[in-house]
């Protein structure tokens, strides 16, 4: 009988701990738990997702990672981890909370359906009693009798398992130079020049640029004329790590040799990649570029048209560059003539001084045209195809720097533009924004354009460049 007495007096005993541990973790899973954020739980095979593991806690504590998720059917690169020490404070329903950041990580559906990232347990020494002895208001009404190490209670908690659901790739088929590339972007390719010869080096630049996950941009494969000698590529990348929605640039610099004398064609470059928003595959080419390798001094014959923008600018800046000379020098003639015929002309009147008489300049110069007015040709064909909408930009941006600098449009190229902004001392950074923008630009037109957002990001980029002249 006695040993039945003990028996249910140890079966109440720890049916009243258990009861009480109950409500002591009930109060302690208020004032520190984990949460997890995925900025998306509907995506598509390829697009990566977002998710953030954070700890609130308002109690003194230690926290280890005894759990991490598996993140099965995922591709995954940390972004955030423990070791990194992210730590802020938020106060959630007036109590203030100490917020770690305990992982942060970019995920990359590798397969469609419905895909289960499972919890993240986290073992806590929580402590209640400090070294005098005192003891957290938390225990209030809690017998002694609960387990405490130290003045430490161990509990360990778990993050909710998130369900995400992976669509099919869409309709459109992806080309076979996809690469799993996922954003909003474009393709810029450059060579730094056309003519070479034998054994002379030159580079290829490739930029890619828009919004995305750039960490899947890789270079676009180019099928080099056999008698061209390639080298690896140098690779620059500029873009947020974190973030999807930042605009970025990575960029590609090939260098490569000329073989012996001939005419050697690069085929169209292509860069493929999917644009999540339109639900679709989307692939961007440039035009073929033919390079040229001549002997020294050999004379260039008649090859057709070239297709490069920096040639073509090279022997129109040269022609100006001679037009200009030779304008400047009959303007000065001109001037002297002008000036001894006026000496000639002019009567000797030694007595009494003649009010001067308001010299006739011909008829009263022209207002000067808005910015907004120069663009608007432009801006009406921002929705047309081709390159007509950059075409209109650069008139109407060369415009408007002829009647700012007085400079002639026979005479207007950039070497002459440069020396008239020095001369009212532009400041070198706004000078190589001007420059860049017309670069930019150029390289558009050359490119047969981009797409209607570009073009509107390109419309009010000149427009503020020009306003700040």
């Amino acid at each position: 009988m006695k040993r039945f007495g003990l028996l249910i007096f140890l079966l109440m005993t720890s049916f009243t701990m258990m009861a009480q541990r109950n409500v002591l973790e009930a109060r302690l899973r208020s004032s520190i738990y984990l949460n997890v954020y995925a900025n998306k739980t509907n995506c598509y095979i390829g697009e990566p997702i977002i998710v953030t593991y954070k700890l609130y806690s308002s109690l003194e504590s230690v926290s280890e990672v005894i759990k991490d998720p598996a993140f099965h059917g995922f591709e995954f690169r940390d972004l955030i981890s423990s070791g990194d020490g992210v730590v802020s404070r938020e106060t959630v329903n007036g109590e203030t909370f100490d917020v770690h950041t305990i992982r942060k990580v970019q995920l990359t559906p590798m397969e469609a359906g419905t895909l289960e990232l499972d919890p993240m347990v986290i073992s806590n020494r929580i402590r209640l009693v400090d070294g005098s002895g005192n003891r957290s208001s938390i225990l209030d009404g809690i017998d002694d009798n609960i387990p405490l190490k130290n003045g430490e209670y161990r509990m360990t908690i778990a993050s909710v398992p998130i369900t995400v659901t992976v669509g099919q790739a869409p309709a459109n088929a992806p080309s076979a130079v996809y690469n799993g590339a996922v954003g909003d972007f474009k393709m810029h390719v450059r060579p730094s020049k056309i003519n070479f010869t034998p054994g002379e080096r030159g580079t290829l630049q490739i930029t890619i640029s828009g919004t995305g996950d750039f960490s899947q941009v890789t270079q676009p494969s180019l099928e080099w004329p056999k008698e061209m000698v390639v080298y690896p590529a140098n690779v620059e990348e500029q873009y947020n790590r974190n973030s999807r929605t930042a605009p970025g640039v990575k960029r590609f610099t090939i260098p490569f040799t000329m073989g012996k004398a001939g005419a050697y064609t690069l085929p169209p470059i292509r860069f493929s990649y999917f644009d999540a928003r339109q639900n679709r595959y989307n692939t961007i080419n440039n035009p073929a570029i033919t390079f040229y390798s001549r002997e020294p001094g050999s004379i260039r014959k008649d090859q057709g048209p070239v297709n490069n923008t920096a040639e073509r600018n090279d022997n129109f800046g040269a022609l100006l560059l001679g037009l200009g000379v030779v304008a400047l020098l009959l303007f000065v003639l001109f001037l002297v003539r002008r000036s001894k015929r006026k000496r000639r002309r002019m009567p000797v009147m030694p007595q009494q001084p003649v009010a001067a008489q308001p010299e006739k300049n011909g008829p009263a110069p022209l207002a000067p045209v808005g910015v907004d007015a120069l663009l608007q040709p432009a801006e009406n064909a921002v929705a047309k195809a081709g390159s007509s909408f950059y075409s209109l930009l650069k008139q109407g941006m060369v415009q408007y720097l002829e009647q700012r600098y007085q400079v002639s449009a026979a005479l207007f190229n950039k070497t002459s533009l440069k020396e008239h902004m020095m001369l009212r001392n532009v400041p070198e950074t706004l000078q190589n924004e001007v420059f860049n923008t017309l670069t930019e630009i150029e390289m558009n037109i050359y490119s047969a354009g981009g797409m209607d957002g570009d073009r509107v990001r390109m419309l009010e980029k000149t427009r503020a460049v020009l306003k700040k002249l």
